[in-house]
Order: structure tokens, then sequence, then C-alpha cells
């Protein structure tokens, strides 16, 4: 990875941010560009150019004609599941409708751009087994979901039409910070069990533990956390991976193996001596148990974590909430 020119949409949000820096720090030649309708500045630290757009707009559109990337890392999107529920329409909008104006701005250019896709594990729906292979079969419950799902198939297409290579990345439970400046991270009210137990131990709120008679040992539901560190990484050998085995490509990132929501609450409740903490109902649509299992990432990219561990996460994400 020598000179990329590399261009992030969504680059101020909390993955594409920790993408963007991992792309400069790993060659400070590289050009990363970000687009994003919203402008954290926090977020440019080190970077070459910003606008403030969306990228499927006239304006972002020219800004990818121009620039002429090698690489686009395409978080930008709407990520909810619940909103999505009551509002398709602009999930299908933004995060269907404008990546294919994005494509088609692509696809007859000169030198066609490497795109890394911000799927989600989301496309799996309620597992029928764990740890999930990327062959499982795909059964999204929230429109959110489908919109990964149709997403990862017109890569497809495209690659197969058009000639653009891709990789979607199937994330699990992205969690933490950037751990040596503690100045990127999740913004405040984010959905996940890290972020919402930090900020109440934080903050001196109550946190509500939902759901403790699923059927795992300890009763809460099981995920597979994955640090975004360790997610920003595996973007990097992507780049590697594809120009040497053109396509479009599916990879989970996971760690391929869980831990409890029991399990976050007791190291807070530990580390922190944060004891605020009710019981409360299941939240409807929550399976019991999702577990990547990474083996392809693993074997295929050489990517390993090295981040992931219960510790790292919590304790980065809590430098993060409490520095700024």
């Amino acid at each position: 990875m020598t000179n990329l020119k590399v261009i992030v949409t969504g680059g101020c949000g909390y993955i594409g941010s920790h993408v963007a820096r991992a792309f400069k720090n790993a060659n400070q030649e590289n050009q990363v560009h970000l687009i994003d309708r919203v402008y954290r500045p926090h977020t440019m630290k080190g970077l070459d150019g910003f606008t403030c757009n969306d990228f499927a707009s006239p304006i972002g559109l020219t800004a990818i004609q121009q620039i002429e990337p090698d690489v686009i890392v395409h978080c930008a999107g709407t990520s909810l599941v619940g909103p999505s529920m009551t509002d398709p329409g602009e999930y299908y909008d933004n995060n269907i409708s404008k990546t294919i104006q994005m494509l088609n701005a692509i696809k007859d250019m000169d030198k066609k751009p490497i795109v890394l896709f911000s799927s989600s594990a989301s496309v799996y729906g309620n597992p029928r087994h764990v740890p999930i292979t990327e062959n499982h079969n795909l059964n999204p419950i929230s429109p959110y979901g489908n919109t990964k799902r149709i997403t990862e198939t017109i890569f497809n297409d495209y690659y197969r039409a058009y000639g653009i290579n891709s990789v979607c990345f199937r994330y699990f439970n992205a969690a933490g910070a950037w751990i040596s400046e503690a100045d990127l991270g999740q913004e405040p009210d984010a959905t996940h069990i890290v972020a919402r137990v930090l900020e109440a131990c934080i903050n001196g709120t109550t946190f509500t533990l939902n759901g403790t008679d699923y059927p795992t040992p300890d009763g809460t539901c099981i995920r597979d956390y994955i640090h975004v560190m360790d997610l920003a990484s595996a973007h990097l050998l992507a780049v590697d991976y594809i120009n040497n085995t053109p396509g479009a490509h599916i990879f989970n990132l996971g760690t391929n193996t869980g831990t409890s929501n029991q399990e976050i609450v007791d190291y807070v409740s530990k580390k922190y001596g944060f004891n605020n903490i009710k019981i409360g109902l299941r939240r409807a649509g929550d399976p019991a148990e999702l577990i990547a299992n990474a083996w392809m990432a693993n074997t295929l990219l050489n990517w390993h974590p090295k981040y992931s561990d219960l510790p790292t996460i919590v304790d980065s994400a809590y430098k993060w909430y409490t520095n700024r």
C-alpha cells in the first residue's frame, strides 16, 4: 500500500474516522479525503481533505471524480434498526439509491476505485447456528438489514458488469475507541451496550439490562464484539488482497467468540464502581447469540484482531468518553 488516494464516505462517523486514520498511519504518503454531511474537526487530524456534503450529491460525486481515488471506503449510511422499521423509505434511499448513484458515477472512470463497503451481520437475521459463516442463509429482519443485503448484491452485479472490485465487510459488534490518543470514538447516545453502560456510569444514571432469561449460560444475550481499530485494520489488508484477487468479496469481521451482556456489566461494575443497574424485559427481535465465524478473513486476509478483548474495548471507550 504505497501512495494511495483514499476517500472515506461517512468519514466523520465512528467507523469511518478510524478507518481513515488507519490508512493515513499506515503510510503518511497516502492521501486520505473524507466526505460527510457532518463536520467533526477532531476526525480530520492529519488527513488531507474534507468535502462537507452528501456523498451522492453533485458536490460529493464531483469530488470523487476529481480526486480519482484508488480506494473508496463506503461507510456512509443510515444504521439504526429501530428507526428503519418506522421510516424504511429513508433507509432504502440513503443506503441503496445513493450507493447506486455513486457506483454509476465511478463505473465509467478510467481508473475504477476499489470499494470497501460497510455491511453488517444484520443480513443474517436470527441465525440457525453459531458461529455464523458467510454462506449462512440471509434473512434480515429489519429494513436496515435488508438494505445491506441488497447492496451486497448490487456490488456483485457491478463487478460482473463494470469491473468494479469490492469487498463487503459484515461487521459484527463494533466497539471501543482509538487507543493511544483517545481522540476518536462514538458520539454520545450510541445504542449498543458498551456505550450505554459506560454513559450511565459516567453520567450517574441508571442502566437497564434487557433480558436475563435467554438460553445462554448467564441468561443474557451473547454478542461478538470487535474493536473498531481491528475493523479498520481489515480494510488495509483488503486492498492488498483485492489487488491480487479481483472480484466482489464478502468477509465476516468478528472474533469467533462471544461476550454476554452480564459480563460487560460486571466488568464495568468492578472496574469503575458502577452499580446503578436494573433488570428490564427482553428487547423485541434480539437473538440470544450472535457470533462470527471469521475464518475467511483470518485465512485469506491474514487478519487477526489485536485489541478485541473485553478490557481493551471497555477501557478505551471509557477513556474516550472521559477525555472529551
